[in-house]
């Protein structure tokens, strides 16, 4: 279960900001907030909100979950390092065939692993690419894969009617808590809860590590094609919209 530290969160936002030699100002006035209310966040005396925090991670152009927990994505990926940088419709494209490589009707092993929901259970059709936040669509779906009342979904994840609410409503929420609860009792990565954003996870290369070399190859053929295909087709729609 992730926890967030607002002391650790603090230690990283002085880091960044150092390693971009910008004073608490500079900081305060990208961010569009007080310096003092910068000074807070920075000494660990206040909580990140989730608007601050989208704008840090596009300012320093890193992840939520950096900020948040100090992980990075250090591990190599035989899939997401061949498609990183891709924009994310692509990248969905991408990592929907593969899914369909892998689809094993009865395996129950990943049932409710988040990427299986994600990818081969149907979660990712619900989703338009250009929704700001995930967080209402996997509520939903989770709801109705598992039958449950929204009654009971709101007291699994201790929410208020009233946030569960506005969460349905596709209102904007302020509270890091909230995307963080449902993350931990669901296992989804709050970059995908908050930005709807996919990055780099194990799920690929664990069932590719199920599969037996002969497989391993045919899959890795396949999935190759599919990103040239992908890319092809990404810079043909790059051309058309600059006309």
């Amino acid at each position: 279960m992730q926890h967030i530290s607002d002391l650790q969160i603090g230690v990283r936002l002085q880091k960044l900001r150092e390693s971009k030699g910008n004073n608490k100002t500079d900081l305060a006035i990208e961010l569009n907030i007080s310096t003092a209310q910068y000074g807070r966040l920075e000494n660990g005396k206040a909580t990140i909100s989730i608007e601050v925090l989208n704008k840090i991670c596009s300012y320093y152009n890193t992840s939520v979950n950096y900020i948040l927990f100090g992980e990075s994505n250090s591990y190599k990926s035989l899939f997401f390092d061949k498609i990183n940088g891709y924009p994310q419709s692509i990248i969905r494209r991408i990592l929907k065939i593969l899914s369909c490589l892998f689809y094993l009707e009865d395996n129950k092993k990943y049932y409710n692993n988040p990427f299986y929901k994600i990818f081969i259970d149907g979660l990712l059709e619900t989703i338009p690419v250009e929704a700001p936040s995930a967080l209402m669509y996997v509520l939903e779906y989770d709801r109705n894969r598992r039958k449950a009342s929204e009654n009971w979904m709101i007291r699994e994840l201790g929410l208020t009617r009233f946030k569960w609410d506005t969460i349905m409503k596709d209102k904007s929420i302020h509270d890091i808590y909230i995307p963080l609860q449902v993350s931990n009792q669901y296992g989804y990565d709050m970059d995908f809860l908050i930005n709807n954003k996919i990055n780099a996870d194990m799920f690929f290369d664990n069932l590719f590590a199920e599969e037996n070399p002969e497989r391993q190859k045919n899959i890795m053929q396949v999935f190759d094609l599919v990103v040239k295909d992908q890319e092809k087709e990404y810079h043909v729609e790059k051309q058309e919209n600059n006309y």
